[in-house]
């Protein structure tokens, strides 16, 4: 009743009669998973659409500039995108610049032209210092995720259109609406929804349980748990652009007062000679649900303007000066489903060879990584890589909708470790894969073909 009454009231601020769509895969959200859904649902033959609300694809890898893929597995899709870009000059493997610290106080990641690709595809084992990633040009990038889609001949995209809300029946999504920028309200009606919104807004507009913040002990049983739940969200990034200059500008005063400001720095040097600076952590994540992410983003601005100085100083950007805000904030965590699985640490410290799940569809090896605000922060690296079970992309209850971002269905603990951008790419793969045979098939996302999208994905069935 809930969803139906936002979905009416939603409906009343539309200024005119909606255009009425169909097809038969309808993605919400244009990030790495929105993006590898609807390609992957596209190339299985399934009629799609993809909604995205910015005015290019790639949600945090192209918008708010993190635009490296750390160490870890990837699938296909990650190894063509790199491919592609590499061979445009794009894209590059990197190695650790700056293990010692000798330059100053941050990582420096830059591109070794003698390293492999399969050199980035692994992190335990490793000190992280020692392992490889990958670098990559976030238009170009954009541009690529734009051209792969229109490749397949099956996907419309529309960008600059954001979800506004959704029409349930039972446990199926019947319809969304989406308004774009030049005011056209769109209503679409699908057979299968996959949100790939990272706030997993269209599962909560349809009433699906979520989780936020951290999890109790006695929820899970995990070991690094805390006794008591909070609200605390792995903290928010404003990731920025620096450029070299023969005269480069001296950074500016920050535009507004700032108490503190990291004194730590990622960053990644592009092929084109930009570099690319995470401060890592500006603001507490939960920030962005308390604040929203306009007023949020305006905070961070003046403590990345005094981050810049602070960076300025090392002899290393001396010659750079700063070329520009990412257009988006850097979000590590927000909702998350509770799927029909919820992967936890237990899951993560088993890893493959223990876990008995019989659907994985991904895997990931990276640490438990929790930038929490004060007390709470840790870094825990695992003895090995582990996998994701396909019921954590369902959304518990749901016939006909599946989740393909970091809201899927973890623990607070293990969504520190899955939301890196390759993950996400592989669960979007899979998501689009189970949505295409779904729709094609007429049955519920629960009940596909699971080994047939393993065989697909490249992931081992007997387990």
């Amino acid at each position: 009743m809930a969803a139906a009454m936002a979905a009416f009231v939603a409906t009343l601020a539309f200024s005119s009669e909606p255009r009425e769509m169909q097809t038969q895969v309808c993605i919400v959200g244009g990030g790495s998973g929105g993006m590898s859904a609807a390609l992957a649902a596209a190339r299985a033959g399934a009629e799609v659409l993809l909604f995205e609300q910015l005015e290019r694809l790639g949600g945090t890898s192209t918008s708010a500039y993190v635009s490296g893929w750390e160490p870890g597995p990837g699938d296909a899709f990650a190894r063509e995108i790199y491919d592609r870009l590499h061979r445009i000059g794009a894209a590059g493997v990197t190695s650790h610049a700056n293990r010692d610290r000798k330059l100053g106080h941050f990582a420096l990641w830059q591109i070794k032209p003698e390293l492999s690709y399969e050199q980035s595809l692994y992190r335990t084992g490793y000190s992280y210092a020692s392992c490889h990633g990958v670098v990559f040009d976030p238009e170009k990038m954009a541009c690529l995720m734009r051209e792969m889609l229109a490749e397949t001949g099956k996907c419309r995209v529309l960008l600059n259109t954001r979800f506004v809300s959704v029409e349930t029946a039972g446990p199926r999504v019947v319809a969304i609406r989406a308004l774009s920028a030049d005011g056209t309200h769109y209503r679409v009606q699908s057979r299968v929804f996959i949100d790939s919104t990272g706030d997993v807004e269209l599962c909560r507009a349809a009433g699906c349980q979520t989780m936020l913040g951290v999890d109790p002990k006695s929820r899970f049983n995990e070991p690094s748990a805390p006794e008591k739940p909070k609200l605390s969200l792995n903290g928010i990034s404003l990731c920025y652009r620096i450029r070299k200059s023969q005269r480069p500008m001296p950074p500016r005063e920050p535009s507004a007062p700032v108490k503190s400001f990291p004194h730590s720095a990622h960053v990644i040097a592009l092929p084109c000679g930009d570099m690319l600076v995470n401060p890592l952590a500006v603001l507490p994540g939960k920030a962005v649900v308390e604040q929203g992410r306009e007023e949020a983003y305006a905070s961070c601005r003046p403590i990345v303007e005094a981050h810049w100085r602070w960076l300025h100083q090392y002899p290393t950007f001396a010659d750079y000066e700063f070329h520009g805000f990412a257009p988006m904030l850097g979000v590590r965590e927000s909702y998350r489903v509770v799927g029909e699985y919820v992967l936890t640490e237990h899951d993560l410290r088993a890893g493959l060879r223990n876990q008995k799940h019989a659907d994985m569809i991904a895997q990931a090896d990276h640490s438990m990584d929790v930038h929490a605000s004060g007390a709470g922060s840790f870094c825990i690296e695992l003895a090995g890589a582990y996998g994701i079970p396909y019921r954590s992309l369902i959304p518990q209850g749901k016939e006909n909708l599946l989740v393909a971002c970091r809201g899927a269905s973890f623990s607070h603990i293990a969504a520190s470790s899955c939301r890196l951008s390759r993950t996400i790419i592989a669960i979007g793969h899979a998501a689009g894969l189970a949505a295409a045979q779904a729709a094609k098939s007429d049955i519920p996302v629960g009940k596909v073909d699971i080994t047939s999208i393993q065989r697909a994905l490249g992931q081992r069935a007997d387990r």
